[in-house]
C-alpha cells in the first residue's frame, strides 16, 4: 500500500479516537452524569478496524495485539446497547472474520526482530519499562469496563475505568516528555482533561435543568480555556530559531542588552537602535535572565501576553453583557482569531502593546460602571507603560473610544482632575525614555517624534506601503465570518450611535478606517482591533435567529474546510514545503474534532465558537511542525550556524555580505561582520554613535571599494544570500562555494593581497 495513504489511515485511526471522547464528554456534561453512548463505541469500532489495517500493512504485530484487545469490547459494548445489530450482515461478518485474517497472517507469515524491540539503544530499559506499563495499564482500562459490563449487563463506564485512564495516560504523558515525542505528549494531555473531567461529572450533583454545554461548566471554564490556550501555545515553541528579520531584530537587541548591561541604549549587533522604545526588549531581556537565551525565552512572555488578553477580554465583556456566558465567549472567540497566534509566534512590539491597551481599557471601563478613582489612574499608567513599549500609537484604539463615548453617546466621563492627574502619570511613565536621551543627545526630538512618528504615517519611508483595503482584506481572511456579522451592523440612524453594540461597532471600524489611511502597513498593526471585535461579534451572534446562525455556522466550516484542504495542497503548490507526519497527525486531530462538533447535541451558539477555537488551536499547533520544517521559507538561520559550527569549530568570525543578519548572532557567538553594498536593512542610522567603534564590523563597500582585497582576511567565511552573487572574481580575489543552506550560500574568500 502507498505510504501516503497508509499514514493517512492511521492518522484518521487516531482522530476517531480523540473524537469519540470529545463526543462522549459533551454528551455527559449536557447530561449532568458520566455516559457510554453509541456513538463512541462505533468510532471506537471503526477507528481500531483501520488501526488494524494499519498494522496489518505495516507488519506490525504489536499495534494489531494491542488493538484486537479493545477491539471486541467494543463489538460486545455495541451489542449491549442493541447497536450491533444495526450493521448489516455482511459488515458485521466482515468486522468479525478480518482482524483474526490479520492477526493470523502476521503470525505465520511476517518476520520480526524481538531482540531489537526489546533492546533500542535510543531508549534506556528503565525508560521503556516505564512507558510499557502505561501503556498496559491503559489498556486494562476497557477489559474493567467490559467485565462490569457484563456483571450489570449495561454499557457503562464504571469509576475504576477514569481512574485506571488517569494513571495511565499520566505515565505515558510523563514518558513522552522524557521521549520529548511531542505528538504522543498531545494525545495523552488531551485525554487527561477529558478523564479528570468525567471524574469530575460523575462526583457532581446531576443537573436536570437544561443548561447550554457552557452553563454547565461555568465554575471552571476560564481556567479550562486558558490552561488548554497555554498547552497549545507553549507546545514545541523552542523547535525553530529566531525568524528574519523582525524576531530576530527584537531578540537581538535584548541579548545585547543583557551582554553589555546597558537598558537605556538599544544595541543591534552594536550599533544603537532606537527605532521603537525598549519595553520589549526590556521584558525580553527579563525573560533571558531568569531562562537564559533561547527562542523559547524570547517568545516565552508572549504567550503569558496572549494569556492576560483573553482574561482581560472576558473581564472586559462582562461589563457589556453583565453575564457570564456571553463574556466566555466572547473570550473563546478573541483566542480563535489567528491574528492573535500570529503576534505569538514571533517577538514584536504589538502582542505587548495590545496587552497594555487592554489593560487599560479594562480599567476605563470598569471606571465607567463604579466611578471609582483609582481604576481611572491605572488605566493611565497602562497606557504610559504602552507608551514606553511603541509610542503614541497605544493611543489611537482608546482615544476614538473616548471620542464615540463623550461626544456621540453623551457619556459622563469623570472628573477632570483625575483625568489629569492620570494624563500626568502616563506622560511621566511614558516618557522618561525619551526625555532621557534627549537631555543626552536633543537629536532625538526631531529623530522619533518626525522620522518614527509622523514619517512612519504620512510617507512609506520604512517601505511598508499596502493599498487602502489592506486591512479590510486581513480582518476577513483573519476574522472571518465574525467580522462581517459585526460590520454588518454599522449604525444608519442617529438614535443608533448610542447603544452598547455601536460602541463596540465602533471599536473596530474608526481604528480600522485610522490605520487603513496609514502609509505602513503590517498586519499586526490592527491587533488591539480584534477584542472589540470579539465581544461585537458574541454581541450581535447571540441576537440572531437559529437559522440565520445555521447560515453563518455553515459559511465558517466550509471557510474551515477550504483552509484545511489547502493546508495538506501545500506540498503541491509549492514543492519546497516539507510537512513531516506530526503535521499530519495534528491536521487529523484537528479534522476530526471540527467533524464531531456537528455531531454533538449543544446550542449552536456555542458549537460555532468552539469549532473557531478548535481549528485555530489546531493551526497553532501544526505551525510550529511548519516552521521547524521549513527554515529556509521562514527565514531561519539555525541551519546555517549549525553547519558551520560542525564544519568549522574554530571559527570566530563571519563575514555577511549585503544582508543584515543578527540572527546569526543569536544563534552564535560569533562575530559578525556586515558588508553594505547598497541592502537597505544594512542602511544603519549611526549619527547616535560615540565614535567610529561600529565601522570595524559595518564595512560600506560603496565608499570603500578596496577593503575586499586590501584589508578583508584571506580565508575567511562569507554569507550571501542565495542568488544575489558576490563581488566578481578577479586576479586578487576568488571564491570557493562551500555550501547552500535555506537559500543561503557559504563560501570562502581567496585572497593575494591578504595572505597570513
Amino acid at each position: 500500500m502507498n505510504s501516503s495513504l497508509l499514514l493517512g489511515i492511521g492518522f484518521l485511526a487516531q482522530g476517531l479516537f480523540s473524537a469519540r471522547f470529545l463526543i462522549q464528554l459533551v454528551k455527559s456534561e449536557k447530561a449532568g452524569k458520566v455516559l457510554s453512548p453509541v456513538i463512541f463505541w462505533q468510532l471506537s469500532l471503526v477507528a481500531s478496524f483501520l488501526l488494524l489495517v494499519y498494522g496489518t500493512f505495516r507488519q506490525d504485530l504489536v499495534i494489531v495485539g494491542g488493538q484486537l484487545v479493545g477491539y471486541f469490547i467494543y463489538i460486545r459494548n455495541l451489542k449491549i446497547q442493541n447497536a450491533w445489530q444495526l450493521f448489516p450482515k455482511w459488515i458485521r461478518w466482515s468486522f468479525i472474520l478480518l482482524p483474526m485474517l490479520f492477526l493470523g497472517y502476521l503470525v505465520f507469515h511476517a518476520h520480526y526482530d524481538f531482540h531489537s524491540l526489546v533492546h533500542n539503544s535510543e531508549i534506556s530499559g528503565m525508560l521503556l519499562t516505564w512507558g510499557t506499563l502505561g501503556q498496559v495499564i491503559f489498556t486494562t482500562r476497557f477489559v474493567v469496563q467490559w467485565f462490569e459490563a457484563e456483571r450489570s449487563k449495561e454499557s457503562q463506564f464504571p469509576l475504576s475505568f477514569w481512574y485506571i485512564s488517569l494513571v495511565g495516560a499520566v505515565l505515558i504523558a510523563s514518558y513522552a516528555i522524557l521521549r520529548k515525542d511531542s505528538v504522543l505528549f498531545i494525545g495523552q494531555a488531551f485525554g487527561i482533561l477529558v478523564y479528570v473531567r468525567n471524574l469530575m461529572i460523575h462526583y457532581g450533583a446531576a443537573n436536570e435543568e437544561k443548561l447550554s454545554y457552557l452553563d454547565r461548566i461555568k465554575s471552571m471554564r476560564m481556567t479550562l480555556l486558558l490552561v488548554f490556550v497555554g498547552m497549545v501555545l507553549f507546545f514545541n515553541l523552542g523547535a525553530w530559531s529566531v525568524t528574519e528579520s523582525s524576531e530576530a531584530r527584537y531578540a537581538q537587541i535584548a541579548k545585547e542588552m543583557i551582554q553589555t548591561g546597558d537598558w537605556l541604549h538599544p544595541q543591534l549587533m552594536g550599533i544603537y537602535h532606537y527605532h521603537k522604545p525598549p519595553m520589549t526588549y526590556w521584558l525580553t531581556a527579563l525573560s533571558y535572565k531568569v531562562m537564559g537565551v533561547s527562542p523559547f525565552s524570547a517568545r516565552f512572555l508572549l504567550q503569558i501576553s496572549v494569556l492576560l488578553q483573553i482574561w482581560l477580554v472576558y473581564k472586559i465583556a462582562l461589563n457589556f453583557f453583565d453575564r457570564t456566558n456571553p463574556a466566555f465567549l466572547s473570550a473563546m472567540l478573541y483566542a480563535s482569531f489567528p491574528a492573535l497566534i500570529i503576534g505569538s509566534r514571533a517577538l514584536t512590539t504589538d502582542t505587548f502593546l495590545t496587552l497594555f491597551v487592554l489593560a487599560a481599557l479594562y480599567f476605563w471601563f470598569d471606571f465607567l460602571e463604579g466611578k471609582k478613582h483609582w481604576k481611572l489612574i491605572l488605566c493611565y499608567a497602562f497606557l504610559g507603560i504602552g507608551f514606553l513599549t511603541k509610542g503614541p500609537v497605544v493611543l489611537i484604539v482608546p482615544l476614538l473610544i473616548w471620542v464615540h463615548q463623550g461626544l456621540v453617546m453623551k457619556q459622563r466621563m469623570g472628573a477632570f482632575k483625575i483625568h489629569l492627574a492620570g494624563i500626568v502619570l502616563m506622560l511621566g511613565i511614558g516618557l522618561s525614555w525619551f526625555v532621557f536621551l534627549y537631555l543626552e543627545d536633543d537629536r532625538f526630538l526631531n529623530y522619533f517624534l518626525f522620522k518614527h512618528t509622523i514619517d512612519r504615517f504620512a510617507t512609506d519611508t520604512f517601505h511598508r506601503g499596502q493599498p487602502f483595503w489592506f486591512y479590510g482584506a486581513v480582518l476577513l481572511g483573519t476574522a472571518f465570518p465574525w467580522v462581517i456579522i459585526l460590520l454588518k451592523k454599522i449604525p444608519l440612524k442617529k438614535t443608533d450611535f448610542v447603544n452598547k453594540g455601536a460602541l463596540l461597532v465602533m471599536w473596530v471600524l474608526l481604528p480600522l478606517i485610522f490605520f487603513s489611511l496609514s502609509q505602513s502597513k503590517l498586519v499586526l498593526y490592527i491587533l488591539p482591533l480584534y477584542s472589540g471585535l470579539a465581544i461585537g461579534a458574541i454581541y450581535y451572534w447571540e441576537k440572531l435567529m437559529d437559522s440565520q446562525q445555521k447560515i453563518w455556522e455553515r459559511w465558517q466550516l466550509g471557510f474551515h474546510v477550504l483552509l484545511m484542504i489547502s493546508l495538506v495542497a501545500l506540498p503541491l503548490i509549492d514543492p519546497k514545503i516539507s510537512l513531516n507526519f506530526k503535521f499530519y497527525f495534528i491536521w487529523f486531530i484537528t479534522a476530526s474534532l471540527l467533524v464531531a462538533m456537528q455531531k454533538v447535541d449543544i446550542r449552536r451558539v456555542d458549537r460555532t465558537v468552539i469549532s473557531a477555537l478548535i481549528f485555530t488551536m489546531g493551526l497553532t499547533g501544526m505551525s510550529t511542525y511548519f516552521m521547524s520544517q521549513n527554515t529556509g521559507l521562514t527565514n531561519d538561520t539555525r541551519n546555517v550556524t549549525a553547519w558551520l559550527h560542525q564544519n568549522n569549530p574554530e571559527l570566530r568570525e563571519l563575514i555577511v555580505y549585503n544582508k543584515r543578519l543578527p540572527s546569526i548572532l543569536f544563534n552564535s557567538d560569533l562575530k559578525v561582520i556586515s558588508v553594505y553594498d547598497g541592502d537597505e536593512s544594512l542602511n544603519r542610522e549611526t549619527q547616535f554613535q560615540q565614535n567610529d567603534n561600529y565601522k570595524f564590523s559595518l564595512i560600506n563597500l560603496q565608499s570603500d571599494s578596496t577593503w575586499i582585497t586590501e584589508e578583508a582576511p584571506n580565508m575567511s567565511i562569507w554569507i550571501s544570500k542565495y542568488g544575489k552573487d558576490l563581488p566578481a572574481s578577479n586576479s586578487s580575489i576568488s571564491w570557493t562555494q562551500l555550501k547552500v543552506i535555506d537559500g543561503w550560500v557559504i563560501s570562502k574568500l581567496n585572497t593575494k593581497a591578504n595572505t597570513f
